[in-house]
């Protein structure tokens, strides 16, 4: 008799759980709610997510030669320290999980094809100390404060994106160098996600003082992944050229950067730096956070640097 068994439901509601037992007991007894996947591997596991941000995540399913849709349960185990009933705090991830259940067969001949990856492959920019550990294992490029990071797309749809991370392995897999992998996906990325600029009271609404300052926020048409745009070759450049001035550049998250014309009206960098260090302890979710520093764009130089 397993461990969860030995107990009756009454006594299970009882007696609260601590956050490794949650787990176990989300392991071993989600499939009694969700009856349709009877037999189906059931995993819950550390999964390590960007800035070293881990969390735990539930899959069923084979996965081999398949993606399975992740489910992370921290929030799941909140709302049971908070008072839920287990056994509606169950319900609710049986929900969740068969609301997101979007299989994706991986062909194997395919995934070491690189013929058929590079046409997938895309970039994304992430904070380099805070990813100093996964970077050992996968080709970037050092992009000030921030490292360009590789990824190809397994699916993508009006649902959402699957995508992995390029290792150094699947480079030795693919037969193909560090230099023509990057090539490739810089030569995608503006395809697969093409910019788009928009006021930023357009995104979410907000005033910061009683004159108009306009802020502009990049991104891609996805908004996820958003912030490389700033890497693309002209939206910066036009952009700037177009309004007569250089830009600071604030990094809201890895999805989105906010740019702010560098004229009279424009605060202290130091202000501003204060105010991204403040949004992304408060606001951002830490997997999420780009960076603490704010950068400048110099029109003259077409260049990005650090503002100081």
């Amino acid at each position: 008799m397993g461990l969860w068994h030995a107990f009756s439901s009454t006594e299970k509601e009882k007696t609260m759980l601590n956050e490794k037992e949650f787990y176990q007991y989300v392991e071993a007894n989600i499939l009694n709610y969700l009856p349709e996947m009877e037999g189906k591997k059931v995993m819950v596991q550390r999964v390590k997510r960007n800035n070293q941000i881990s969390m735990m995540g539930l899959s069923i399913g084979e996965t081999k030669n398949y993606l399975v849709p992740v489910l992370y349960l921290e929030i799941f185990y909140r709302n049971y320290l908070r008072g839920q009933e287990l056994s509606d705090t169950m319900k609710d991830i049986a929900r969740i999980y068969r609301g997101h259940q979007v299989g994706f067969y991986l062909d194997e001949d395919k995934v070491s094809d690189y013929e058929h990856i590079k046409k997938n492959l895309f970039y994304r920019v992430v904070n380099y100390e805070k990813n100093k550990e996964m970077l050992k294992y996968t080709p970037y490029e050092r992009f000030l404060d921030l490292a360009v990071t590789y990824r190809w797309a397994a699916y993508r749809n009006h649902d959402g994106m699957a995508s992995a991370l390029v290792r150094n392995k699947e480079l030795l897999l693919w037969g193909v160098t560090k230099e023509q992998m990057m090539k490739d996906a810089k030569e995608n990325t503006e395809k697969i996600f093409p910019p788009v600029m928009r006021k930023i009271q357009s995104v979410i609404p907000v005033k910061i003082t009683d004159m108009e300052i306009p802020l502009f926020v990049l991104s891609n048409g996805d908004y996820m992944n958003g912030a490389s745009v700033m890497l693309y070759k002209d939206p910066l450049r036009d952009f700037a050229n177009y309004m007569g001035h250089d830009l600071y550049i604030l990094p809201s998250s890895i999805h989105e950067v906010i740019l702010l014309l560098d004229d009279e009206y424009v605060q202290s960098s130091e202000e501003l730096r204060e105010m991204v260090r403040e949004t992304n302890r408060m606001v951002v979710d830490q997997e999420e956070v780009l960076s603490d520093h704010i950068y400048h764009y110099d029109r003259e130089k077409d260049e990005i640097r650090i503002a100081k």
